[in-house]
């Protein structure tokens, strides 16, 4: 055989164990996607149907818990009562959502709360297969060529995606709408990318910061128009369901942003700090108003912002993934409560930075620490040793790490952009 024949030969062969590392890695993020996700929860859905419970009979007296929580007994006591009229299985959770989201599902309130919990989870399994369709696109799109079998084995195999689906939370959808902003962007719609980042955005507010990155790129009218969006979606909440309901909602924004929580939940930078020098229980779920630490939290989220807006000033690469993660890597450190299921917003810009080669070997075995560390379920590990208060911040460390390794693709050139599989 010549040499050419050889090298086809030996090319084959590296495909072929490529493949197989390709559906090995699939199958095993499968088996954690199932026993994290499956069946799907509704420990935060159910708070939304007794919301809307509430809204289909016109009281908006108790849809948050007030300022500092101070009618939280009082809450707690009313949505029980709601549970318990809907025959629902669970306890009441806080609902962080605007209350027009809740009005809106008013007409479907009455439903059974399995319905509610099996209809949604199935909506969300679309939305998965959906995320991980986009995220090729965007690759594509950027000049990459991925693997959809790695692709999908990204996206299921991530805990955030899984553990949003066990949630019932709304973070799937709000990726999706993001993310198809960036994408519709850049085939030349602006107008769509307004609509769909302003609804993600009155939904989770600090996805404004989404849209940064149009103001450097002298854009400033597409932002302003996610502004818009967002602040016509709230005209709309204050029109139909009332300024008091809107006056406890910003009230529990408010107390959030001053409250301490170690909870294994709770992925920000803050939260890292206070597991690593106080006291406060990782496992135990719970916020304390304390004002002594305020000045820390804004600080740190003063300081991580401050990096993003040097980074995006500096940056060589004008990739709108790398931005835009960028910024929402920015948030999720800087927030004073980051939920892990938030993380999944992350995951085009991995994916991006998985389909680029590195001048350097340390930088791939970061991006692996990197992905495992925002991928696996690391649950057994958590506790209340500090051992186990470490580990309650690995996919903190993660987004940490993808933050500098983000900030280096920016501030180099991106004609180092691969058309190797995504891994």
């Amino acid at each position: 055989m010549d040499v050419a024949g050889l090298a086809r030969a030996a090319s084959g062969a590296g495909c072929r164990t490529v493949r197989l590392v390709a559906w090995i890695a699939l199958v095993v993020a499968a088996i954690q996607f199932v026993v994290v996700a499956l069946p799907p929860g509704n420990a935060d859905l159910i708070s939304v149907q007794s919301l809307s419970l509430d809204l289909r009979r016109g009281d908006t007296s108790l849809l948050y818990p007030g300022r500092n929580f101070e009618r939280n007994d009082e809450w707690v006591a009313h949505h029980t009562g709601n549970l318990e009229r809907l025959r629902a299985k669970g306890e009441p959770n806080w609902c962080f959502y605007p209350p027009l989201l809740p009005f809106v599902l008013a007409p479907l309130a009455g439903a059974d709360p399995e319905v509610w919990r099996t209809v949604w989870g199935i909506i969300q399994l679309v939305l998965a297969v959906a995320f991980a369709l986009l995220i090729e696109r965007l690759l594509k799109a950027a000049g990459a060529q991925p693997d959809r079998v790695l692709l999908f084995a990204l996206v299921l195999g991530s805990y955030p995606v899984a553990r949003s689906l066990q949630l019932g939370q709304t973070s799937l959808f709000t990726a999706l709408l993001v993310w198809s902003g960036v994408h519709v962007a850049r085939r030349g719609r602006p107008e769509a990318q307004v609509l769909l980042m302003g609804v993600a955005a009155f939904i989770k507010p600090f996805l404004l910061l989404a849209a940064v990155p149009d103001v450097f790129r002298r854009r400033a009218g597409t932002a302003l128009g996610v502004v818009a969006v967002t602040a016509l979606l709230l005209a709309l909440s204050l029109f139909f369901v009332g300024i008091a309901a809107h006056v406890e909602y910003w009230h529990l924004l408010s107390t959030l942003t001053s409250s301490q929580t170690a909870y294994y939940g709770n992925q920000s930078l803050m939260a890292g700090i206070m597991r690593a020098f106080s006291s406060l229980p990782v496992l135990d779920y719970g916020f304390q108003p304390d004002e002594s630490l305020a000045m820390l939290a804004r600080l740190v989220a003063l300081l991580v912002l401050i990096a993003a807006l040097v980074i995006q000033r500096r940056a060589v690469s004008a990739d709108s993934i790398a931005l835009v993660g960028l910024w929402l890597s920015a948030a999720l450190l800087a927030l004073p409560v980051s939920w892990e299921h938030h993380l999944l917003l992350l995951l085009p810009v991995l994916a991006l930075l998985w389909s680029r080669e590195f001048a350097v070997k340390w930088e791939r075995v970061l991006l692996i620490v990197t992905t495992a560390l925002l991928e696996v379920c690391w649950l057994p590990l958590y506790g209340e040793s500090a051992g186990g208060r470490l580990s309650a911040s690995l996919p903190l460390i993660g987004n940490l790490m993808l933050f500098v390794l983000t900030a280096r693709y920016l501030l180099r050139s991106n004609k180092s952009l691969s058309v190797e599989a995504v891994a």
